[in-house]
């Protein structure tokens, strides 16, 4: 364990350091952010509700989208592919660590530090605009989120090692990394709630793991479903996070067989 803890302080300061690559990101989140927010607020107009959601209930969910997706979707997947087509994966694989469990050390110094950034240009937002933000008044709602908000991260994690993985195989193994971010943004209601799209496409969204990323976790925060259904969804979460760490180690031990195999 002190291994991992000492590359997490490592990659901290590493990520520190980038300044300029840094500020950059968060500044392209931010202006993803505002874009959002000014789109739904001239959808909403003078109208109390839009599509089930209130001006504050519209809002909080754009601010939130914004620190769910410094926490969930940061991750290091093209180091991985960068490593494993460059070869620098060998120095790792001598090592006596887990290269899961180290690279999941590395993933959360950068979550660490992009979530930080996040909190505080939600903050700035909120001063800008002066809107009214829904904040849950039950305590078992902010568990719950917490918890699915964890739960999301690790199933992004997984899903992300599975894609880069398949570098092992192929020197264009960035492709389907590309494909698969692209697709999640979108699958995942991480630039509108999923409640715009027509029934069936939602139906068939939410038969994958996307959606607990992020709109589901968000709808909890907002108190759009009750406990139990809460709890439903956590579990099927963990589902989704089981199938994926199974998948992801499968591809992972196949790879290293054919990157040993090819090294021999």
């Amino acid at each position: 364990m002190k291994t991992y803890w000492v590359a997490y302080q490592i990659a901290l300061q590493e990520t520190l350091q980038r300044r300029s690559t840094l500020i950059m990101d968060r500044l392209g989140g931010f202006a993803v952010v505002v874009s959002l927010y000014s789109f739904w607020t001239a959808l909403i107009g003078d109208k109390a509700t839009f599509l089930g959601y209130t001006r504050a209930e519209m809002l909080t969910y754009v601010l939130a989208l914004n620190i769910l997706r410094s926490f969930v979707f940061t991750g290091r997947g093209w180091q991985l592919v960068g490593e494993i087509s460059s070869g620098r994966i060998s120095s790792y694989l001598i090592r006596p660590l887990s290269y899961h469990g180290y690279a999941l050390a590395l993933d959360l110094a950068q979550k660490t530090i992009h979530v930080a950034a996040a909190a505080l240009e939600v903050g700035l937002l909120v001063l800008c605009v002066r809107g009214e933000l829904f904040l849950p008044q039950d305590p078992a709602t902010w568990v719950l989120f917490g918890v699915a908000a964890l739960l999301s991260s690790l199933l992004f994690f997984f899903l992300e090692f599975m894609i880069s993985s398949l570098a092992f195989w192929t020197s264009e193994s960035g492709g389907p990394l590309f494909c698969f971010e692209l697709f999640l943004q979108f699958a995942a209601g991480a630039f509108f709630p999923l409640d715009v799209l027509p029934a069936a496409l939602r139906r068939a969204l939410e038969a994958t793991p996307f959606p607990y990323m992020v709109y589901f976790p968000v709808r909890i925060f907002l108190e759009k479903v009750p406990p139990l259904e809460g709890m439903r969804m956590l579990s099927m979460e963990a589902l989704w996070l089981a199938a994926a760490y199974a998948a992801a180690t499968t591809v992972w031990k196949r790879g290293m067989r054919s990157y040993a195999a090819e090294g021999g």
